[in-house]
């Protein structure tokens, strides 16, 4: 019976935390469309192919076909960011999610895939669990990333796991500044981070647990 504890826990936790997202996703598609217009996005249905392209790079995973739906486009910092429905696609299984595309200058390149949480779900033994899931491996994640520890000090933060080069130094991939606001887009709406070259990516859950542009837009607008 004890062996069963920790599953139990993650099931608790897993649960809570989807219902948090869930409670934060029930505004109307017309309510979102009028958010983003405020933050100066405009639809761009014509780039839909070119975001499949920056997806699939972003994702680095072979398994997968990518689709883009409902894109926007904004300016930030005088570059392009995007907002769009994506959906990914295999054997059959669809996986869609709310997204944001920023550009973002980090010290490397290389791949980085952050999961977060939000700042009310509390740091320890369940939200452990969750990063342990959520960091797999699975045939889900980028092809070139594997799991890398949490530094010591970022172990009670909003941070649950990361995904990095084979080998990779946590602080050789993103800087201290750049990490404290991507660590609190958790309370938001987003769970996933994926930064690549000079692009970052921020993923909600589904479709239907929409990021909440209005309260991110601030965070990554001071990013380099």
């Amino acid at each position: 019976m004890m062996e069963m504890l920790p599953f139990a826990v993650f099931g608790v936790a897993f649960l809570a935390l989807v219902v948090w997202l869930a409670l934060r996703g029930r505004a109307s598609a017309a309510a979102r469309k009028e958010r983003l217009q405020a933050l100066g996005f405009v639809p761009c249905p014509d780039e839909a192919a070119s975001l499949v392209k920056k997806v699939k790079w972003l994702e680095n995973n072979s398994e997968y076909r990518y689709t883009v739906e409902k894109p926007y486009r904004a300016s930030l910092r005088g570059q392009p960011a995007y907002s769009y429905s994506k959906f990914r696609r295999r054997q059959g299984h669809i996986v869609g999610a709310d997204e944001l595309l920023i550009p973002l200058r980090r010290p490397s390149p290389q791949g980085l895939m952050l999961f977060v949480k939000p700042t009310g779900l509390q740091a320890g033994t369940a939200t452990k669990l969750i990063g342990a899931v959520a960091t797999g491996p699975w045939d889900s994640q980028p092809d070139d990333l594997t799991k890398i520890e949490i530094p010591v000090d970022l172990r009670h933060t909003n941070l649950i796991g990361v995904l990095g080069p084979s080998g990779a130094s946590f602080y050789d991939l993103i800087d201290q500044g750049t990490l404290s606001a991507l660590q609190h887009v958790g309370d938001h709406g987003a769970v996933v981070v994926i930064c690549r070259g000079e692009w970052c990516s921020l993923a909600a859950a589904s479709p239907r647990m929409p990021l909440d542009h209005v309260k991110i837009w601030p965070l990554v607008s001071g990013l380099g």
